[in-house]
């Protein structure tokens, strides 16, 4: 497409995604539902009725490089630090831990009911074992929950992006390397990987921090919005693509740094609320239009190729990944007993059905190469997924607060 009908199309697809958000507002259903089957329309219109329309496709390097920092921002930027402390030690165990026990106890079903071979269906359980807590977050909003409770399924959202990608990137490279996998090469390559990300986090964050407050920037509303955005891209690109490093970690070590930092700042004390509201404004605009783009290329690529879908693959991911979840939150929570960490069994009911596939998930699906033998079936599995927690787990979610008493 040339510039000029780029543009059309891209002023075209924004007004659907405002019409989407528009008549679905008030919807039960978190409104990315609607994106889904927005793009799923799309899709199929596309293929099979208008072959003239463009299909929507980006390249691995634009989601990894483009997307994902803004994603991760916007989900470090909310995590409560006070809450996170209390939190701190549960929270790291099921992201670290539990994604790993997730992988293998989702991949088990899938290998043994599909005729996806062990590798290959450990490498998609590993992707979709991210939890992205966006939708039950709008549904605490309606109902008192415990700030701990809030905190620990925020905490562990947060922390397990960048277990799964680092997962992602391990078996990646064995799939499409041919590099060989080994436990001690895993821990060493997993230790490198989280504690360098965690240095040049810290240092991008103390650098951004600084200008801030050298340029007392906090009350103009260029800098102070654009500068925390600019710092976390160049820290995910340089751990990314300069240290081979996670990027993922840098980036979310750099925004709570920054956080920190700022909140002790004289200058953050001095600001109104309206400048607070404004650079949050910003911040969530981009990080929900990064949401909406993910999901609308998912159900568009499902849409191109709807015929290609196998539903007893989609069932057999769904039911894995209810076991998978039980497993981790049921059996870590009989763990923390054993060290006095004691998490009431009706958290562990909400953290059981907060276990949402997100934007994450999406992103690491679509950054699969396009010559990989198994990408439709992940494209559709990945869909299912997202769809049937989106829809089963919110509602489930939403009659279970209802009558629970979390206190």
């Amino acid at each position: 497409m040339d510039l000029v009908h780029g543009l059309v199309f891209i002023c075209c697809f924004l007004i659907g995604l405002c019409a989407v958000e528009h008549y679905f507002r008030n919807s039960r259903l978190p409104y990315v539902c609607w994106i889904v089957v927005f793009g799923l329309f799309y899709g199929v219109f596309a293929d099979r009725l208008c072959p003239g329309l463009p299909a929507i496709k980006l390249s691995p390097d634009v989601i990894l490089y483009v997307f994902l920092p803004v994603l991760i921002f916007d989900s470090s930027r909310n995590l409560s630090l006070h809450m996170a402390k209390e939190e701190g030690v549960p929270a790291a165990v099921l992201a670290s831990l539990g994604i790993v026990v997730s992988m293998f106890v989702m991949a088990v079903p899938i290998y043994c009911f599909t005729k996806l071979p062990w590798i290959h269906s450990l490498f998609f359980a590993a992707i979709m074992s991210a939890t992205d807590p966006v939708a039950v977050t709008a549904i605490f909003k309606q109902f008192p929950i415990p700030g701990k409770l809030k905190s620990l399924l925020e905490g562990e959202s947060l922390l397990n992006d960048g277990t799964t990608v680092i997962l992602f990137a391990l078996l990646s490279e064995h799939i499409f390397d041919g590099k060989p996998l080994s436990f001690s090469g895993a821990l060493l390559f997993f230790g490198v990987s989280v504690g360098g990300a965690v240095i040049l986090g810290l240092i991008g964050g103390f650098a951004g921090s600084l200008l801030l407050r050298r340029w007392r920037a906090l009350k103009d509303h260029f800098i102070a919005p654009l500068l925390p955005l600019i710092v976390v891209y160049l820290v995910f690109c340089a751990a990314q693509a300069g240290f081979d490093i996670s990027g993922v970690i840098a980036a979310m070590s750099a925004t709570i740094f920054m956080r920190i930092s700022l909140l002790r700042s004289p200058g953050v004390r001095e600001l109104e609320n309206k400048d607070r509201q404004y650079f949050r404004s910003i911040w969530e605009f981009l990080g929900e239009l990064a949401n909406a783009v993910l999901f609308f290329i998912l159900g568009a690529e499902i849409g191109a190729n709807i015929g290609g879908i196998s539903l007893k693959i989609m069932t057999v991911v769904i039911v894995a990944l209810l076991l998978s979840r039980c497993a981790v939150v049921y059996g870590f929570g009989a763990v923390f007993r054993l060290f006095r960490i004691r998490i009431p069994i009706a958290w562990q009911h909400v953290l059981n059905l907060g276990g949402l596939k997100g934007a994450l998930s999406v992103a690491l699906i679509l950054m699969i190469p396009p010559t990989y033998i198994y990408r439709g079936e992940f494209l559709a599995a990945a869909l299912a997924l997202a769809l049937f927690t989106m829809v089963g787990n919110s509602l489930a979610m939403r009659a279970y607060l209802k009558k629970a008493d979390l206190s």
